[in-house]
């Protein structure tokens, strides 16, 4: 097999060669090729060579694909140990503010809480921060993304005997 025949082998099988490529790889030895004794032609190039060749760069190509893959699947490993630790920690924050909120309904006997308080403001906000701040922890404690759905039931209440 001559070095035109072994580009169009190395076409069809899905590696794009040029005549150049193939003279550098073979006095690179990574193709395996003879010279004839007539001078006037160039490198003999045996199938079985080309072949396993081929199979070669193939080989290589799929391990880079591999590589490639693993080191995706490493860092999405990593963003979702990343997800697992905010989610761990928005449940502890919930579970403070049903622990607080519980401990205010101990502490006052009544139903009259001190918002302001509870929701780590001063103790002189205007009503405006105060829903401000109630629609806040409304909205992250929405069944809809996530949060506990009694919790918000209970804020919720509370927010409306705000207004």
């Amino acid at each position: 097999m001559n070095i035109k025949m072994a580009v169009e082998q190395l076409n069809l099988s899905g590696i794009s060669a040029r005549e150049e490529e193939i003279m550098r790889w073979i006095e690179e030895g990574k193709i395996k090729a003879e010279i004839p004794q007539r001078r006037n032609a160039a490198y003999n190039i045996n199938s079985k060579d080309l072949t396993d060749f081929i199979i070669q760069q193939h080989t290589e190509s799929l391990n880079e694909q591999l590589e490639k893959s693993k080191y995706e699947n490493r860092k999405l490993a990593d963003e979702l140990e990343l997800t697992k630790t905010r989610i761990h920690i928005e449940q502890s924050k919930v579970r403070t503010l049903k622990k607080m909120l519980n401990a205010q309904i101990e502490a006052s006997g009544t139903n009259s809480f001190h918002y302001e308080e509870m929701l780590g403001l001063k103790p002189d906000s205007s009503g405006q921060a105060l829903k401000k701040e109630f629609k806040k922890l409304l909205k992250a404690l929405h069944p809809d993304r996530g949060g506990d759905e009694r919790l918000f039931r209970v804020f919720n209440e509370h927010y409306e005997n705000l207004k």
